[in-house]
């Protein structure tokens, strides 16, 4: 899909915000993949996911990389492309069976500085290499994000908590606006 008619989709036809934690994101980055915990909510949730479906990408605190202040806010947007239950193939700090409901992505689009970052070498290759490795990666992977405060600056915000959550749609053209000015990195699948 073209910038442009993402932005379009975006606009007028809304997404939906995925949350966690900046390394899930470095992972994502190298995998085109995200995946939810088997939780009632969140099956629910991800039984609603169809090709096609628009995500933005919300960083949240570390939960692996220890005492590490790391700005939060959207670091990207992806395009559905499948889901599936299974196994993470590039599980990392976690136990692969953790997340077992799983989507792909076909299309992302990323705020940060991606060109320093390594994005052929799986994720469980950069753990490997140890936390201040990611730490720099990752550092990286936000830097340009849309922070909250942002968004409250321009007179609307969205809602930081749950794993997905659905954008209302007064927040779709302020927020596109937003999004459209800081994609710089697309990967396509």
């Amino acid at each position: 899909m073209h910038r442009e008619d993402l932005l379009k989709k975006m606009e007028t036809q809304g997404f939906r915000k995925i949350t966690g934690p900046p390394e899930d994101w470095l992972k994502a980055l190298v995998s085109m993949e995200w995946g939810f915990r088997d939780k009632e909510r969140l099956r629910k949730e991800w039984e609603k996911i169809m090709e096609g479906d628009i995500f933005i990408f919300h960083s949240m605190k570390t939960e692996h990389l220890g005492d590490y202040n790391t700005p939060t806010g959207i670091v990207g947007v992806g395009v559905v492309s499948s889901t599936y239950e299974g196994e993470d193939n590039d599980p990392g700090f976690e136990p692969s069976n953790l997340r077992p409901l799983r989507m792909k992505f076909g299309e992302t689009w990323w705020f940060g500085n991606i060109d320093k970052i390594n994005v052929k070498e799986p994720f469980v290759e950069k753990v490997k290499k140890g936390r201040i490795y990611i730490r720099k990666e990752v550092d990286f992977l936000v830097i340009n994000c849309l922070t909250f405060s942002e968004m409250k600056a321009k007179g609307f915000t969205i809602s930081t908590q749950g794993a997905i959550q659905n954008v209302k749609s007064d927040k779709w053209k302020p927020l596109t606006e937003m999004i459209g000015r800081r994609m710089r990195y697309y990967i396509k699948s």
